[in-house]
C-alpha cells in the first residue's frame, strides 16, 4: 500500500504515508463489581501531501482506502496550511526495547484473576470504598514512508493496569487511585495495592487549616503541572511564534542549579518510547536544561526550519511534543524532608492545575488530595484548599529538596518536589 500510493501521487507533490494496526484487550471494575471487557481492533492510515508549500492531511480507518486517501488529500491541499519544510530522506534509527511478548501471552482468565485481586484487596481493607480496577494489554504496529525516501516501522506492546476507590463518610468524599503503564510486563501489584491503602488510612481523618504561606510537598503526580511552564516556553512552536520567554534565553542559567530536565524518547519498555517520531526524524535524549541552565529546544521540522536548527525528534501533527519528561532526582529521601517541616502540606492530587497561561509561570489548582505535616509528621487531610506558585520563580529561588525517590508513568519519570512560599488559600 505505501510504495504504490506515493508512487500515484503527481509529479511536484511531497506524501507521507502513516499506518497503524492495533488490537487492544481490557476488563474493568466499577463500584466494586465487574463492569466490562473490551476487545477492539483498529487500522487507520493518514496521508500527508505538500503541494506549492501547502501541506494537508487525508486519513482512513478502512483497509484498501488508498485511492479515497489519494483523493481526498489532492482535492484539499490548495487550503492547506503553509510550510516550509519538506519530508526528511532517509535515516538510520535504532531498535529499541518496546516490545515484552509475555504481554501478548496474558490470557483474558489471569487478567480476570488479576483485576479481582486488586478490587478485592481493597474492599477486605474498608469494605465501604467503592473500588474502581482495569487491566489493559494492547499491541500496535506502526509504519511511515514518504517521498523523500524515508522508511521505517516498529512493534510494540503496553501493558497497564489502575487501582482507585472512592470513600463517602457522611457529606464527605474522598476518591484516591494510582495507574501503571509500560511497554513490558509489570507485575507490582503489591506495591499499588499498598500505596493505595496507605494513602486511604492517611486522608480518612479530617483537619481543620488556615490560609497561608507554606512549604508543601509535590509528589511525582503533580510535577508535570508544575513544569508545563518550562516546556510550554521551550516548545519550538511558542519561540517560532515569539510569544515563549524563553526565546533566545539558550545558555542563559534561570533555575537552581540543581534543575535538571531531559526528555527521552528512546527509554526501554517505556510506554511513550518510540524509534522515530511522527515525522521520521529518529528520537533521542534531549538534556532541555542542565544545572538550571536552559541547553535545548523543543522541535520539530517546522519550527527547527523556522530557527534554524534541525528537528530534536519531537514531531507530531500538533507541533513538538516531548516524549518523556525526565526530572533529575535529589540526594535526600521524601521522609526526611517530611521531618524538617513544622508545618506544611503533602499534595497528591488537585484539579485544574493544567490551566491557564503557561508563559507567566503562574501554576494554581484546587487541592483535591492533599495532607498536612506537623511537626515532620502527616497529621490527616485538608479540604476546601488552593495551591498557587509561579514556576520560573519558585524553582529558582523556593526549591527546598528534590526527593531522591522517583516515580515513572507513561511520559515523565518525576521525583518528589518541595517547595517554600507556596500560596495556599482557603474557602
Amino acid at each position: 500500500m505505501m510504495t504504490s500510493l506515493l508512487q500515484s501521487l503527481p509529479t511536484g507533490v511531497q506524501g507521507e504515508l502513516l499506518t497503524s494496526k492495533s488490537s487492544s484487550q481490557s476488563i474493568s471494575y466499577a463500584d466494586s463489581q465487574f463492569e466490562d471487557i473490551q476487545n477492539s481492533r483498529s487500522l487507520n492510515a493518514t496521508l500527508r501531501v505538500i503541494k506549492d508549500g501547502k501541506m494537508a492531511l487525508a486519513s482512513s480507518s478502512k483497509p484498501n482506502d488508498e485511492q479515497t486517501l489519494l483523493e481526498n488529500a489532492l482535492a484539499i491541499v490548495k487550503f492547506g496550511t503553509e510550510v516550509k519544510h519538506e519530508f526528511p530522506g532517509p535515516a538510520s534509527y535504532d531498535e529499541l526495547e518496546i516490545v515484552d511478548e509475555a504481554v501478548t501471552q496474558v490470557e483474558l482468565p489471569t487478567m480476570v484473576d488479576i483485576a479481582e485481586d486488586l478490587v478485592a484487596t481493597l474492599i477486605n481493607y474498608d469494605s465501604r470504598i467503592q473500588v474502581m480496577a482495569g487491566v489493559t494489554r494492547e499491541e500496535q504496529t506502526v509504519s511511515l514512508a514518504n517521498t523523500a525516501g524515508f522508511s521505517g516501522g516498529y512493534r510494540k506492546t503496553e501493558w497497564s493496569y489502575y487501582l482507585g476507590g472512592q470513600l463517602v463518610q457522611g457529606d464527605d468524599m474522598l476518591w484516591l487511585g494510582e495507574w501503571v503503564t509500560g511497554a513490558n510486563l509489570r507485575d507490582n501489584y503489591s506495591d499499588v495495592k499498598a500505596d493505595v491503602i496507605h494513602r486511604f488510612e492517611r486522608a480518612k481523618t479530617i483537619v481543620p487549616f488556615n490560609a497561608g504561606v507554606y512549604p508543601v510537598i509535590f509528589t511525582p503526580a503533580q510535577i508535570g503541572y508544575l513544569l508545563e511552564p518550562f516546556l510550554a516556553s521551550l516548545n519550538g512552536k511558542a519561540i517560532m511564534r515569539d510569544i515563549s520567554p524563553w526565546k533566545g534565553k539558550r545558555g542563559a542559567k534561570l533555575l537552581d542549579e540543581r534543575i535538571n530536565i531531559i526528555d527521552d524518547g528512546t527509554l526501554p519498555f517505556c510506554a511513550s518510547s518510540v524509534p522515530f517520531d511522527r515525522e521520521g526524524t529518529p528520537t533521542r535524549r534531549n538534556a532541555l536544561i542542565e544545572k538550571g541552565v536552559i541547553k535545548q529546544e523543543i522541535l520539530d521540522l517546522q519550527s527547527g526550519k523556522a530557527l534554524g536548527l534541525p528537528s530534536t525528534g519531537n514531531g507530531t501533527l500538533t507541533g513538538p511534543q516531548p516524549h518523556h519528561v525526565i526530572l533529575s532526582p535529589g540526594t535526600e529521601s521524601v521522609a526526611a524532608t517530611r521531618k524538617s517541616i513544622d508545618r506544611g502540606l503533602i499534595v497528591f492530587d488537585s484539579m485544574g492545575a493544567w490551566a491557564g497561561n503557561p508563559y507567566g509561570g503562574n501554576v494554581s489548582g484546587t487541592i483535591s488530595l492533599g495532607l498536612l505535616i506537623e511537626n515532620g509528621e502527616v497529621v490527616g487531610r485538608v479540604k476546601d484548599c488552593m495551591f498557587s506558585i509561579n514556576s520560573f520563580k519558585h524553582f529558582k529561588d523556593h526549591l527546598i529538596a528534590l526527593s531522591k525517590e522517583t516515580k515513572e508513568d507513561g511520559s515523565s519519570t518525576f521525583p518528589y518536589v518541595t517547595l517554600d512560599e507556596v500560596v495556599i488559600s482557603t474557602q
